[in-house]
């Protein structure tokens, strides 16, 4: 279950000179402007706009933007104005560029490695395998000859990425099949191979 919704936090506290609706005393009214941000699992994500209450410090009445005479909303606009969006509100935004931004740099290494690792390929390493949009598997290195590599594949497949691991402790065929290093250069080139393996 996500745990969304939205929250406010005081931002700013001006005392105005507009008298009072309520008892008419001048001076005392206090003006606070709320920024109302969106958050996820209580993380802000962004902001939404703010919001402004006014309470008057003699009578202690309290109004709501809509309740505000035309006066106070003037006031209400005139500090909103120059009361600052904070940068935490966009914290969840930050979040998932980082995330983002690590995920790159992970795929760009492991796609590295697995480039380099291609033409130096022994015994026992597994390489993982996108068979088609939603197929992996894994195969594992029987034996290298020249340029040729004789592999074995897992008998089993499965239609997540994020489970390809699970089939390290499935069994392999017997039966092995070469291929060579240009041939797997090519499928590296059309990203089918996402990982090699090396004990």
């Amino acid at each position: 279950m996500i745990i969304y919704g939205t929250k406010a936090t005081l931002r700013k506290t001006d005392f105005i000179a507009d008298a009072c609706p309520a008892c008419g005393a001048g001076n005392v009214m206090q003006m606070n402007v709320f920024q109302r941000y969106a958050h996820v699992y209580w993380i802000p994500f962004f902001p939404i706009g703010k919001t402004g209450v006014s309470q008057c410090t003699n009578c202690k009445q309290v109004l709501k933007f809509d309740q505000m005479t035309p006066s106070l909303k003037m006031s209400y606009y005139n500090i909103k104005k120059h009361t600052a969006v904070p940068v935490w509100t966009f914290s969840g935004v930050f979040i998932i560029c980082l995330i983002a931004v690590g995920v790159t740099i992970s795929s760009r290494q492991t796609a590295k490695k697995v480039s380099s690792m291609i033409t130096s390929l022994k015994k026992d390493d597994i390489l993982q395998i996108k068979l088609k949009d939603s197929a992996y598997t894994l195969i594992k290195v029987n034996r290298v000859v020249g340029d040729s590599i004789y592999c074995v594949a897992n008998k089993y497949q499965t239609n997540l990425e994020s489970g390809i691991d699970d089939l390290k402790s499935k069994e392999f065929e017997t039966e092995e099949d070469g291929i060579s290093t240009a041939d797997l250069k090519l499928m590296d080139k059309k990203e089918q191979i996402l990982d090699v393996e090396r004990n």
